[in-house]
């Protein structure tokens, strides 16, 4: 995927991700993480903005790429959070992260990430203890309620 040049969100970086989710037989919500390419991390598919795409639309392909899922996204945000990232030359970038809800209607045995990244369904509860901000672990106890 082509990225625009990041967006600015005051000091922040600007970056679009997707909080996958689905119901299981039972009917019991299901929310979809990845790990990150790093540490290994359990995180929700986030990237930079397509130039050729709204916010959403790259939310969505990010769950693709990463996480290798399909369904119907939302084109209204859901929340967003912030984080720092430690750039190659070990400066420090503060990024803003826009999240949309996706419900995941397809999931893929073969993506373009599947080397790089685990993924896994927790319960939303769980899912929130599995992630290390505050702020997501909100969003993702907000796409359940």
């Amino acid at each position: 995927m082509s990225a625009a040049a990041p967006a600015a969100a005051g000091d922040a970086l600007l970056q679009y991700g997707a909080i996958p989710w689905r119901k299981d037989r039972r009917g019991r919500m299901r929310v979809l993480l990845v790990t990150s390419r790093g540490r290994g991390r359990w995180i929700v598919p986030k990237g930079w903005p397509a130039a050729d795409r709204p916010p959403y639309l790259s939310a969505a392909m990010e769950a693709f790429e990463e996480a290798g899922v399909i369904g119907d996204i939302m084109t209204h945000p859901l929340a967003g959070y912030h984080y720092v990232k430690e750039a190659a030359d070990g400066s420090l970038q503060q990024r803003h992260v826009t999240l949309y809800g996706l419900r995941v209607r397809g999931t893929l045995t073969n993506w373009p990430e599947r080397a790089e990244r685990r993924r896994r369904w927790f319960d939303p509860e769980e899912a929130a203890g599995a992630v290390d901000n505050a702020q997501l672990a909100q969003a993702i106890r907000t796409i359940a309620a």
